[in-house]
């Protein structure tokens, strides 16, 4: 099973107000560094996609003959399919800098689940009721999942999941799992973890930070 890593690390980090996530230090790391480190005990090769004008940053910190770095697109969709439109290897490891605790355990259950399937990716249970405006009950806790990263997917299935897509793809920003959906292609969910957090805040990044000293 020979997998490519993408990893998406264009993100300008508006919300949390420090710069690009992917320079972001936590316990003495970029977000980057974090991310290259674990994909790429899994993977043949490494794509890491930046803004324009971080690739040279970029390159200083990860850049290496397994580690190439290219310029990201304007939304996390755009820059999902630049990575896939330039990647080779027949199995995909999509990983994203803002979720810098994922346990190797989970990319092994990743790629187990995704040879059988096509796709597989981390899913945690809802814990809280989820209600529309009027008070009606949407889901109980347990009823749904939420998606974390990284997804793992095979080159096939992904190119075909974008050629199934509509095309108004460019206004919806339809996830990876849904434009695989499209295409017939069924993920598979394996246990996620509440530390897989998402580094989006300030309160998430202090979050990190405390979960880092444990």
């Amino acid at each position: 099973m020979t997998v490519e890593a993408l990893i998406q690390a264009a993100g300008r980090g508006s919300r949390l107000g420090l710069g690009p996530k992917a320079f972001v230090t936590l316990g003495g790391m970029t977000l980057l560094e974090r991310a290259v480190g674990l994909v790429s005990a899994f993977a043949a090769s490494v794509l890491v996609a930046v803004a324009d004008d971080d690739i040279g940053r970029a390159n200083d910190l990860v850049g290496s003959r397994k580690v190439r770095v290219m310029p990201g697109g304007a939304t996390r969709s755009e820059t999902t399919r630049r990575l896939i439109d330039a990647a080779s290897e027949p199995w995909l490891l999509l990983h994203d800098v803002v979720h810098p605790f994922v346990a190797p355990d989970l990319v092994t259950r990743l790629l187990s689940a995704g040879r059988e399937t096509g796709a597989a990716a981390p899913g945690l249970p809802n814990t809280e009721f989820v209600y529309s405006r009027d008070g009606t009950i949407l889901h109980r806790p347990g009823d749904v999942l939420v998606g974390q990263k990284p997804v793992v997917v095979s080159l096939a299935a992904v190119r075909a999941g974008y050629a199934a897509a509509s095309g108004d793809d460019a206004e919806s920003d339809p996830s990876l799992i849904e434009v695989l959906a499209r295409a017939g292609v069924r993920t598979a969910f394996v246990p996620g973890s509440a530390d897989n957090i998402k580094i989006t805040s300030l309160a998430d990044l202090r979050l990190a930070e405390a979960l880092g000293r444990i």
